[in-house]
């Protein structure tokens, strides 16, 4: 009877243990898992100052000057310079990494992959400013800001041909009394055929999400026609009412 005692007090003793330590590693598990969300919660958010900024700028040297910025979330960076002649336009692309300023977050330093040429950027909201070799703003500082912008998709039906858009400005104005949006594009067009292409207002419009139509606004109805393996740039604005967001631009 005694032995049967000391038997029962025994598996009491160790079940007890195995008890406790099931409620310790239980509590081990509810502190770690807050702070093991709380990490992956820092690690995927999105820094604001990550996207693609373009926008035509002061040149000396040519008729005027696009610059086209991307900031990677890895801390670096491509930049493509395309210079506006009379008769011809020249490009170029780099790639690099950038730092912030230890002093000032809002100060970019660009440092090119081969040549190690710094240029600074300093940061504002939704857009970047670019600054001179001595970190200060160049005169006319307002010409030289250049916003972020968000690429739409294209339906293209055109062969041999690639366009690109990216929304530049977005302006509220008022016809006959009715508020409307009127949306800026920059399009880059790359005409890959061996002939000229023309395209007119109504060959390029913008669907909205209800699937309306609004036709393209152009200096006399039609952009300067694309020579034959040449890439053109130009701002294309639409004019539409605030009803539904746009969705897509379709080119005939």
């Amino acid at each position: 009877m005694k032995k049967m005692m000391i038997l029962l007090g025994f598996f009491s003793i160790l079940f007890l243990s195995s008890c406790e330590k099931s409620s310790n590693t239980s509590s081990i598990k509810q502190d770690v898992k807050p702070n093991q969300q709380s990490s992956t919660s820092i690690q995927t958010k999105t820094p604001d100052w990550l996207g693609h900024y373009k926008a035509f700028v002061p040149c000396h040297s040519c008729e005027k000057q696009l610059i086209s910025l991307q900031l990677n979330q890895n801390k670096t960076y491509t930049l493509k310079e395309v210079q506006f002649f009379k008769q011809k336009l020249q490009q170029k692309k780099s790639s690099g990494t950038f730092h912030f300023n230890a002093q000032n977050s809002n100060l970019i330093q660009l440092i090119e992959d081969k040549t190690y040429q710094t240029r600074y950027i300093s940061l504002h909201d939704q857009l970047i400013e670019l600054l001179d070799q001595n970190k200060n703003r160049f005169e006319n500082f307002e010409k030289y800001q250049i916003p972020k912008v968000h690429n739409i998709k294209v339906n293209n039906a055109l062969k041999h041909v690639d366009i690109q858009a990216d929304l530049l400005k977005i302006e509220k104005i008022k016809i006959n009394s009715v508020e409307n949006t009127k949306l800026t594009y920059l399009f880059e067009i790359n005409n890959h055929s061996d002939r000229p292409l023309k395209l007119h207002d109504n060959d390029i419009v913008l669907v909205d999400e209800k699937n309306n139509e609004h036709i393209s606004i152009m200096k006399n109805s039609q952009i300067t026609p694309i020579q034959a393996n040449k890439t053109q740039y130009e701002l294309i604005s639409f004019i539409y009412p605030e009803s539904y967001p746009p969705a897509y631009i379709k080119i005939k």
